[in-house]
């Protein structure tokens, strides 16, 4: 399943010879009971997007056509460095919103994030074992993540302001719970440019969306 992350966007090219790390399992949300879009109940979104690409999972963001607000989560999205591999390798924050970055593992790694469009160094810091290191992003973007120490270790982080966020399974199935019912703008990110789109969708109970042509 998908989380439902406040929000966080995002978009990028792939990058050559990176491992593909793990992306954890998610729970079934609760069953949504039926509601009219508009009514203001929450209901479970479902739907497929685009499957695995370069060994990266895609992203969907939804913005509600309302323009209503969500708080940012208390709790920071985290990404750890974990069997040299970035986990998850693919993280979805909401602009403004801290994020975490750990090291779990029993050496010693960096982290050097970089702004995929202007290719910009963020930040490049040292995670000892056991460490932890906090950055805010505040503004919407596709990021990439390596480690200067294994050069096989890559993530994206994708910050958007949508409210909404869901990381797709490896075939591209994704579900989302707690959207309130009604019309929304989606926008699909996945490491393959060819495969990102945007289109306006009604968000309702039972509705599944196909967000992902193969042609």
């Amino acid at each position: 399943m998908l989380c439902h992350v406040g929000l966080v966007a995002l978009l990028v090219a792939a990058v050559a010879g990176c491992s593909q790390p793990p992306v954890a399992e998610e729970a079934a949300p609760a069953e949504a009971t039926e509601v009219r879009p508009g009514s203001g109940e929450v209901v479970a979104v479902r739907g497929a997007a685009p499957p695995v690409a370069g060994g990266f999972r895609s992203v969907v963001f939804f913005t509600p056509e309302d323009g209503h607000e969500v708080a940012l989560p208390d709790e920071p999205p985290t990404m750890d460095q974990f069997g040299l591999t970035f986990d998850p390798g693919v993280l979805v924050a909401r602009a403004g919103q801290a994020v975490a970055f750990t090291n779990g593992d029993d050496v010693l790694h960096n982290v050097h994030v970089s702004d995929s469009a202007t290719r910009e160094t963020v930040f490049n810091i040292a995670t000892p074992i056991a460490g932890v290191y906090m950055h805010t992003f505040e503004q919407p973007g596709t990021y990439t993540v390596s480690c200067d120490v294994h050069p096989a270790m890559a993530a994206y982080i994708v910050v958007t302001a949508a409210p909404y966020a869901a990381v797709a399974d490896r075939a591209g199935r994704f579900e989302l719970s707690g959207v309130p019912a009604g019309s929304y703008r989606a926008t699909v990110w996945s490491v393959d440019a060819t495969w990102r789109s945007e289109q306006q969708v009604e968000i309702s109970a039972d509705v599944e969306l196909q967000l992902h042509s193969a042609s």
